[in-house]
């Protein structure tokens, strides 16, 4: 009983980090910066402990939403965390877990409409 407890958190823990650090990867090099300003409506936690993603109050002033929940309006890049927000929602990607296996969807034509270049790495992932 003791393993499987410390085994669920340090999938958890996994699962956080491995999520922070795809979310670091990925802005960076959409945006081409060094620090990525995100306003994120909820899970803020997440990017706490981030050297790249920094976290901001007012979506004026972000590079990029990172939404769970998209309801607000602002004319900036959104990044949604399930896929039945990316095909609802106008989002220049998404990012979400299915059978427990990471997802990255990105949308070539919300990237073009905010001049957001992909390097080769990331081209597999855009639709």
């Amino acid at each position: 009983m003791k393993k499987m407890v410390l085994f669920i958190f340090f999938s958890m823990l996994y699962a956080d980090n491995y999520e922070l650090r795809l979310y670091e990867k990925v802005l960076s090099e959409l945006f081409q910066k060094s620090s990525v300003k995100v306003f994120v409506d909820s899970n803020t936690n997440l990017f706490q402990n981030s050297k790249v993603l920094k976290v901001v109050k007012s979506c004026k002033e972000a590079d990029v939403l990172i939404l769970y929940h998209p309801a607000m309006k602002c004319d900036r890049p959104l990044f949604v965390t399930s896929y039945k927000n990316y095909t609802k929602y106008q989002a220049i990607g998404a990012f979400y877990w299915r059978k427990g296996r990471p997802q990255l969807r990105l949308d070539k034509q919300q990237l073009k409409k905010f001049h957001l270049h992909l390097n080769s790495e990331l081209r597999k992932y855009a639709r």
